[in-house]
């Protein structure tokens, strides 16, 4: 087990102090460094060049081992150097991420395992000493400084946790910030900007059954080879079938196929097919009974393909999931030393503790089941809403004790999947820095490194920027209230109460920095989630308050693109991603007329309540087809818009008539949802087309009305299978309620 150890020995920096590395932009300082040193180190140089002439003015000049004076030099990487100044040190492994720097006499030394601890040292002596920060690829900060001066330090980190893949956009898109952040799961981009081969801790792979064993390639001459579910071997969804002796034998030439071809990846994947469709045949379910369930059938497999590459790959693991029907415990069978298990929390909640809340109860027990049989651990772990990225997920302060259980429970390796496909994620940013610095030190000051991220990238409007996220944290994280990584904008939580004082929060933090472009644009972006709350739960106050058409500024300022994981619908029940392009079509087709003067009413009085209908059978496709060429088989009214009980099940339609009562003048936003076509005209304008053959859909339009009656018409028709017809109607001040029609006078 690896436990984060931080250790500051005589830090002191003054007047007083005896060796001076720059004052009033001159320094007798050199950065000594191996010309033969590999990319890594050759690149800690240049960043501890870099970031010392930001901060001080002054540009230490690179040079050999045999160049500097001594006591005047800062040497970077293990060489004869730091190997006779270190003498009662030996060289790291390779792979050893720990942070070493320390002062002998005058010299510093800064040294840690080639591939990335030089270069983390580094990092860590920017930090520490001279204030320098990277809260992301665009913003960093360099203090500057007319003088550093030091007597004797010595410093040294070792990481909580040894593969740290911090997967936000920012990071897995700029491998120089995500080196900066000391993650190590992307690759470090070295000085000509292209990727360091062999210098990340990577897991390759993932749900690779069908990669291993594809079924365009075998399903057609062996259909054994995959699930079998309710007597039939099934293709498409599906997952193995483990028990059969070819499926393993391909399994591992396909996975030693993957290693030879891809060997600067740590840990190779052998997991099961996203879906539950696991095969129920004798054979497969006898060896699950026998280890106590699904993952116990899975470590057995898996344990036969890790033992067959093990001669060949002594220093390499394969990786397996606990997740969903794996995610429980086995018994009587243990993963091999060179297995490691990746264990999910997509069911967990992701606002309370694990050991706080009923819905973490059952995930905190399978991890310390977990813990007691495997060598070692994998954490996926879900940090944000795929349902939309931008939704508030108030777990800064989970983060911490969540990561906190997983290293107690021999965790090597960890994956905060957060808003990694945009740009538009609630504080990806701050969320992003926060679980880089928890994974690396699990016993950092949550608050702190808030605190230090708000100051540093919002300027002034950092105090609100904390007064929002305790707001939010008080809010959301209500008794009783749960959240998993699949929240619904429509949750009951995101109140209009909620809104409200939100938006008066950010309205705070904007006028703090209404001087600043930069940080008021950065505010503006963080107050996108509840501009997309408010336009949605608030609709008709977002267009005339300005909210809607901030979201249309910020998608087209910031360049957001993707804004969900998960699969949405449209209108048409289509399936698609919501991106910001959908998003403004959409909601621009809902405003299309809400900039018009109110329509005049067209009578001042009406009769008693009610709706008259046509009623149609027919085979048609369309409300014109209905119309047309359909048979007219009764007329009538009736209290309101509905579809009897009695009505045929397929092939039929209404036409619905009636007036509509705009209480006073305003914008009214009407609501249909229909299986199938539905046409909403007011005042004989068609203002809702949701025409033609389809399954449920849903259409809004914002109508500004003048205070009277207005004419309403509603053409609908069904033609097979299920049957909806749903109209409502709200105003400023209310949610949306069944439309309610009167007869003409």
């Amino acid at each position: 087990m690896i436990a984060a150890v931080a250790a500051v020995l005589l830090v002191s920096c003054g007047e007083h102090n005896k060796y001076v590395l720059f004052e009033n932009g001159n320094s007798e300082y050199s950065i000594v460094v191996d010309p033969s040193a590999g990319e890594s180190v050759q690149l800690a140089a240049v960043e501890l060049q870099t970031w010392v002439e930001k901060v001080s003015g002054v540009t230490l000049p690179i040079v050999a081992p045999d160049g500097g004076a001594e006591g005047k030099r800062l040497v970077v990487g293990w060489n004869e150097v730091s190997a006779s100044l270190l003498p009662d040190e030996e060289e790291p492994a390779a792979s050893d991420d720990a942070v070493n720097w320390r002062s002998v006499r005058g010299d510093l030394v800064f040294w840690g395992g080639a591939k990335r601890g030089t270069l983390y040292s580094v990092y860590s002596f920017l930090e520490e000493e001279l204030g320098c920060r990277w809260y992301s690829s665009k913003v960093s900060v360099a203090p500057g400084c007319a003088r550093y001066a030091f007597k004797k330090i010595s410093h040294r980190e070792v990481p909580s946790i040894i593969v740290r893949d911090d997967l936000y956009y920012d990071v897995v898109n700029n491998p120089l910030f995500s080196g900066r952040l000391r993650n190590n799961h992307v690759p470090l981009q070295g000085r000509d900007g292209k990727l360091i081969p062999f210098s990340s801790e990577r897991f390759w792979g993932v749900h690779t059954f069908d990669m291993m064993v594809p079924q365009s390639a075998y399903f057609k001459s062996h259909p054994e080879y995959y699930s079998l579910r309710d007597g039939k071997r099934q293709k498409g969804s599906t997952q193995l079938c483990l028990s059969k002796p070819d499926v393993l034998r391909i399994t591992i030439e396909s996975m030693r196929k993957v290693m030879r071809k891809n060997p600067d990846y740590l840990i190779y994947s052998l997991t099961q097919n996203d879906n539950f469709d696991y095969c129920e045949c004798s054979e497969c379910q006898a060896i699950a009974d026998q280890y106590g369930g699904q993952s116990g059938l899975m470590i057995w497999f898996v344990n036969q393909v890790a033992d067959a590459l093990k001669e060949e790959f002594p220093d390499k693991y394969i990786g397996t999931f606990a997740y969903q029907y794996t995610r429980g415990v086995p018994k009587d069978i243990k993963p091999r030393e060179n297995v490691v298990v990746r264990l999910c929390s997509i069911e967990c909640c992701l606002i309370h503790n694990y050991d706080e809340c009923e819905q973490n109860r059952a995930f905190l027990e399978d991890l310390q089941g977990w813990s007691a049989i495997s060598p070692h651990l994998y954490i996926w772990d879900y940090t944000t809403a795929f349902t939309q990225y931008s939704l508030p997920v108030p777990n800064f302060r989970t983060a911490k004790p969540h990561i906190q259980d997983f290293v107690a429970n021999k965790t090597i390796g960890m994956m905060e999947e957060g808003d990694y496909q945009t740009k538009c994620g609630e504080f990806n940013e701050l969320k992003a820095y926060l679980l880089a610095k928890l994974m690396w030190n699990c016993e950092a000051d949550t608050d702190a490194i808030i605190k230090d991220f708000t100051d540093g990238y919002y300027g002034p409007a950092g105090e609100f920027i904390r007064e929002y996220i305790d707001f939010a944290d008080r809010e959301l994280r209500r008794p009783g209230f749960h959240m998993n990584c699949y929240p619904v904008l429509m949750d009951e939580v995101y109140s209009e109460k909620f809104i409200r004082e939100a938006t008066a929060i950010f309205a705070r933090a904007k006028a703090a920095v209404a001087g600043s472009r930069e940080y008021l644009e950065r505010v503006e972006s963080a107050e996108f989630p509840i501009l997309l709350l408010r336009n949605e739960k608030m609709p008709l106050q977002s267009f005339d308050d300005g909210t809607y058409g901030s979201i249309r500024r910020i998608i087209d300022r910031d360049g957001i693109d993707r804004m969900s994981e998960a699969w949405q619908y449209d209108d048409r029940n289509c399936r698609l991603y919501l991106t910001g392009e959908s998003y403004l079509a959409r909601h621009d087709e809902q405003f299309a007329l809400a900039g018009e003067n109110p329509w005049p009413a067209v009578a001042s009085k009406c009769g008693e309540e009610g709706v008259s209908y046509a009623y149609y059978e027919g085979d048609f496709t369309t409300t014109g087809k209905m119309l047309r060429k359909g048979k007219l088989i009764e007329k009538g009214t009736m209290p309101q818009i509905a579809i009897p009980a009695d009505s045929l099940k397929d092939h039929f339609g209404y036409e619905f008539k009636g007036l509509f009562k705009a209480e006073a003048t305003g914008k009214y936003m009407f609501i249909v949802k229909s299986d199938d076509g539905a046409v909403l005209y007011i005042d004989g304008r068609k203002v809702i087309d949701v025409d033609g053959s389809h399954s449920e859909s849903l259409r809004k339009i914002v109508v500004p009305l003048a205070v009277g009656y207005h004419d309403v018409r509603i053409l609908y028709f069904e033609d097979c299978e299920d049957q909806v017809l749903e109209v409502t109607v709200r105003d400023s001040s209310s949610e949306p309620k069944p439309l309610k029609l009167y007869q003409p006078k």
